[in-house]
């Protein structure tokens, strides 16, 4: 059996008690990223919708910046793997190169 993404960042409920499958990712305060479990679209009906949200810093989008995966876990990975290109082109960016 494969080993489960373990996310990096810290990931929180976005309506908190309010019992939606819907989670926001954190780094520190910035918000970067949110998944919610598809519960109205027939043909992806229990699959994470993921997707990158506003982030101030970011001038130049890399896609794709949402999408769909089978797993909570696969979700968190995709928009995790997504915002850590994000940064890694800001440090370029800020360096000059």
């Amino acid at each position: 059996m494969p080993v489960e993404y373990q996310p990096v960042y810290k990931w929180r409920e976005t309506w908190p008690g309010e019992g939606r499958q819907d989670f926001s990712g954190f780094d520190g305060e910035q918000s970067f990223g949110r998944i919610q479990l598809d519960n109205l679209t027939s043909s992806r009906l229990g699959m994470w919708k993921w997707n990158i949200t506003h982030i101030p810093w970011v001038r130049k989008q890399i896609v794709p910046h949402s999408g769909w995966e089978e797993t909570t876990r696969e979700a968190c990975r995709r928009v995790e793997e997504h915002y850590e290109k994000l940064k890694a082109m800001r440090g370029r960016q800020a360096s000059g190169r």
